[in-house]
């Protein structure tokens, strides 16, 4: 657990850091990093409560955890100027749609914030990560670029 706090601790830090030098490409790597993280843990979790992975109460607590503790930390990564200055799938609907895209945003950190309740028994955890799956499905269709390669 201590060493996923620090990786979140450090994370924000390059998140401040991105957000106090406002270039565009610093906040899209950081969105696409935390993206990347967040992919492999929810996908972790996904396999222990789908049993690929023997259930194990502690790392599936540990992991949701740490993807409660990491998706706020994403989103700093969206400021403004961030639509341009590196490849990436964010469309452009991300600027123009401002209140549907925090919605957005908020559905899932409600979500994620539940998640480590969840982690306790694979039942619990399986319904938690669809509800994920849906939150994230439902931003990917709106405010994701498919055109990107």
């Amino acid at each position: 657990m201590k060493l996923r706090y620090l990786a979140v601790v450090a994370l924000a830090a390059v998140s401040t850091l991105a957000q106090a030098q406002s270039k565009p490409e610093d906040l899209i790597h950081l969105r696409q990093g935390g993206f990347q993280l967040l992919a492999r843990n929810v996908g972790a979790l996904n396999s222990i409560a789908k049993g690929d992975v023997p259930f194990n109460k502690e790392t599936a607590t540990n992991t949701a955890e740490f993807v409660s503790l990491l998706v706020p930390q994403i989103w700093a990564g969206f400021g403004a100027g961030s639509d341009k200055g590196a490849p990436t799938r964010a469309n452009a609907k991300i600027w123009s749609d401002d209140a549907g895209f925090k919605a957005a945003q908020e559905k899932l950190l409600v979500i994620t914030r539940k998640l480590p309740a969840a982690a306790g028994d694979a039942n619990s955890l399986k319904a938690a990560l669809a509800d994920i799956g849906g939150a994230c499905k439902n931003c990917h269709d709106n405010y994701r670029d498919s055109s990107y390669h």
